[in-house]
């Protein structure tokens, strides 16, 4: 004969500690936030946003500026979708380097003035006079339509 228990239910009555501290919640908010906007954008992401000669479509992640399927990379993307999501704000190197590269600390970098550039490349009918994506100096960048 075996001495072997048959397993007993856990009770729910048994508190536990979380799996997680605190800061490590807050830190996956911050990557919600960022990679899914927050509740009062959301709406937008369902369907589609145009501006100019540009259509964005969320649901399928491609954007088209004047018919044309835009090729562009998922940071791009990503990019894009921040500026649209944050649409008037003005959003400092520091703010894009942490929602949308992902970094705690922003590193000395020309990351995102390069993906802006592109991105003017792409959506803007005059890169060099930007309609759609404006420079502040000092302050970073401010997305209108």
């Amino acid at each position: 004969m075996s001495s072997k228990r048959a397993p007993q239910p856990r009770s729910s009555a048994r508190r536990t500690k979380p799996a997680i501290s605190d800061s490590e919640i807050d830190v996956l908010k911050v990557f919600v936030h960022s990679t899914f906007g927050s509740n009062q954008h959301r709406g937008n992401t369902d369907a589609e946003v145009s501006f100019g000669e540009v259509r964005v479509d969320f649901l399928r992640q491609e954007w088209f500026r004047n018919g044309r399927l835009v090729q562009a990379s998922v940071r791009e993307f990503h990019l894009l979708k921040y500026f649209l999501l944050h649409e008037g704000e003005v959003l400092s190197r520091e703010q894009l380097l942490r929602d949308v590269w992902g970094f705690k600390e922003a590193p000395e970098t020309r990351s995102v003035d390069n993906y802006v550039l592109t991105l003017r490349k792409k959506i803007e009918p005059d890169p060099s006079s930007p309609r759609h994506i404006l420079t502040l100096r000092g302050a970073g960048y401010k997305f209108v339509r």
